[in-house]
């Protein structure tokens, strides 16, 4: 995709600033609501949990995109499904609570994503990882920051010199012997593995410099709408197992690394395409 037009990217500007002027209370609010019951329920399986935060957060962020741009379209997690998503229009993407499981289990790892796409490209961005103190936020062809200051991916070319982030899909059983083999393949040569939970704050920890490098299946474009421009602002080479480049709606996986450790990491993930094509019977 070309560059923004200054009027596309005035119009990105204006819609952040509706959003950053919400998320201090909506902070606020889903941190007092996590020191509650906090009435969880599952979804898809036992693994997949909405709470009373989720519902919450994608009314607040929701209404007032509604309320400030009711043509543009809306895509959530949680079901609020409104507007024609159309290549010249805006569509919002958004995950009102990323990493429920650690929310409901009073983990920090937890954040609110919300991605605008254009031109069926993501575009900007903002991440809030309340807990962590962290806010990121991106507008195409404009860099990447946390906290307001300017950010980018780390400048380490060896696996060996920092630490690898992954994720497993909720369907992990079916798919364990392969997950396993794309983890080993990791846990030989990486200075550091681990699994935090939350697939915007995990692109945003490539962006920041604190993780190197970051891989991933089966995830929603709510997971990553916001997260991937982010990184790729920050200097995030994206593709999918394959190398292609990243369909919100379509890819399987994500590898998100700088480009010297992207490439090195990409075929150390190849039996994350065995764990794709497995299906359940």
């Amino acid at each position: 995709m070309a560059n923004l037009t200054s009027d596309i990217s005035n119009a990105l500007t204006d819609r952040l600033s509706i959003i950053e002027a919400l998320l201090p209370q909506l902070e606020k609010d889903v941190l007092d609501l996590q020191g509650t019951s906090n009435a969880k329920k599952t979804k898809t399986n036992i693994f997949d949990l909405v709470t009373e935060a989720d519902l919450h957060s994608e009314k607040i962020i929701t209404s007032a995109i509604q309320k400030h741009f009711p043509k543009d379209a809306i895509v959530a997690e949680e079901g609020t499904n409104c507007g024609a998503q159309d290549s010249e229009s805006f569509t919002w993407v958004i995950d009102p609570i990323d990493g429920t499981v650690n929310y409901a289990n009073s983990l920090h790892h937890w954040g609110i994503s919300v991605g605008i796409i254009y031109q069926n490209t993501p575009v900007a961005g903002i991440v809030s990882a309340p807990s962590l103190n962290k806010r990121y936020r991106a507008i195409k062809g404009h860099g990447a920051t946390k906290n307001g200051d300017p950010i980018q991916v780390s400048i380490k070319s060896l696996l060996s010199e920092g630490v690898i982030v992954t994720g497993f899909p909720y369907d992990r059983a079916i798919r364990a012997e392969h997950l396993s083999k794309a983890l080993a393949n990791f846990l030989k040569v990486a200075g550091r593995v681990r699994r935090f939970g939350a697939a915007s704050i995990d692109f945003c920890s490539v962006a920041d410099g604190t993780v190197i490098g970051y891989y991933e299946m089966q995830l929603k474009p709510w997971d990553m709408a916001a997260g991937l421009v982010i990184a790729e602002e920050a200097g995030a080479k994206i593709t999918d197992f394959n190398g292609h480049p990243v369909d919100l709606f379509k890819s399987h996986g994500v590898v998100v690394a700088n480009p010297s450790i992207h490439k090195i990491m990409l075929p150390q993930t190849a039996p994350m395409l065995d764990a794709i094509a497995v299906t359940e019977k």
